[in-house]
């Protein structure tokens, strides 16, 4: 089972093919994590994107593969590793968003 924290949305898979897609949110940034349907339960696994989002009143985004945290998809193996992963990205986008603000002013 994933995380709750910073969870804004669980849903079908939007592409249409089955599975389920979390969304999580630190401010502009977040992550989707996805698990498709697979015929063999040894093959699950979950696909993770750090996203960004359009602005605070959607949940429109775009991926983000421009930050150090991940550059590319994700393939993560099991809830654990998502969890372990998300538990990193929410302080690694808290940090990010100061930097960000920082460099606004």
């Amino acid at each position: 089972m994933l995380i709750e924290e910073n969870q804004v949305l669980s849903r079908i898979e939007p592409n249409g093919q089955g599975g389920t897609q979390f969304l999580y949110r630190v401010d502009q940034y977040g992550v989707a994590a996805v698990s498709n349907p697979q015929e063999d339960v040894s093959q699950i696994h979950w696909k993770v994107d750090v996203i960004k989002y359009h602005n605070n009143d959607t949940l429109q985004y775009d991926l983000c593969h421009t930050t150090e945290l991940a550059n590319k998809t994700l393939t993560l193996r099991n809830d654990k590793s998502v969890n372990e992963f998300l538990e990193k990205a929410f302080e690694y986008f808290k940090e990010l968003q100061n930097l960000e603000r920082m460099l606004e002013k």
